[in-house]
């Protein structure tokens, strides 16, 4: 029986080459120059709902509109730049995230699990733009993807896919009562992309995840409801609510960023997410 060192050891070294074999990780995140423009303009730090840009305004460098999408195309929302799937479909990073969605389709959505949980040992990791761009690349395959804002204290992907309002998601479903039960999801904002943003977030917003089976319940009707559900989870360093969104999904993968995440906070993360019974389906390298 592996321990649970084993099976971290496991995880961390489970690992498919990236775009032009050039990384040893699952795929190395080449797609780094919007990243660091970003990072030089001051466009990046804690990102929540009350923080800059607005809803549907994205930075002007970042903003982008698909290639043959029109003014009554995709109402309501605005795609970052750091979509590169769809703003440099032909280049390294975007071969590096179909790299990803092919290993997964025949290594974990092939053998029927329709959940995985994005998880970091701590922020700034590039764990949202993995989530992100893995999900396109999915819903580009032609595979029925959801992607779940379950990062309830410091949400980022409205900065990828802003809605031009504020949007009720999940914060929402996870404190209404059992009577007025709704659902949140934004269906087919991208052909075969669906998402469930974080919502409009209170003071008590951390503690939403861990104190309630509610958050399960949603997660095991969004996996009944399409074909792949990939939640973008807070960073583990010190956070339950990171655990208990895998333990929700049941598998996960570490995302880790290259020459800042530490391989001991790599080997932690995946150790608590074992002990949990998180089964890894691997880790992903970022470049940027």
């Amino acid at each position: 029986m592996n321990t649970s060192s084993d099976v971290a050891a496991a995880a961390l070294s489970d690992v498919v080459p990236g775009a032009g074999g050039e990384q040893s990780s699952v795929a190395a995140d080449a797609g780094s120059g919007a990243e660091r423009r970003d990072r030089q303009a001051g466009l990046t730090g804690a990102t929540t709902y009350a923080g800059e840009p607005p809803f549907g305004q994205l930075p002007n460098q970042d903003a982008f509109r698909p290639d043959g999408a029109s003014d009554g195309e995709r109402p309501g929302y605005a795609f970052s730049r750091r979509l590169v799937c769809l703003s440099a479909p032909e280049g390294a990073a975007a071969a590096s995230y179909r790299s990803l969605q092919t290993y997964l389709l025949a290594r974990h959505i092939g053998d029927g699990r329709r959940g995985l949980a994005l998880c970091s040992p701590k922020i700034g990791s590039g764990c949202t733009t993995v989530a992100v761009n893995l999900a396109l690349a999915c819903a580009q395959a032609g595979i029925n993807t959801l992607l779940v804002d379950a990062n309830l204290t410091r949400p980022a992907v409205h900065q990828f896919i802003a809605p031009a309002d504020r949007v009720a998601g999940l914060a929402e479903m996870l404190t209404v009562d059992s009577a007025g039960r709704v659902d949140e999801i934004r269906r087919d904002i991208r052909p075969n992309l669906s998402v469930l943003f974080a919502g409009g977030l209170t003071l008590g917003a951390a503690g939403l995840i861990p104190q309630q089976r509610r958050f399960k319940d949603i997660m095991d009707a969004c996996m009944r409801s399409f074909d792949f559900t990939i939640v973008d989870a807070p960073a583990t360093g010190g956070a339950t609510d990171a655990r208990h969104v895998a333990m929700s999904v049941r598998y996960a993968m570490i995302v880790a960023r290259r020459d800042v995440t530490l391989l001991a906070d790599m080997k932690r993360t995946a150790d608590e997410l074992s002990s949990d019974r998180v089964k890894l389906a691997g880790s992903f390298l970022t470049d940027f």
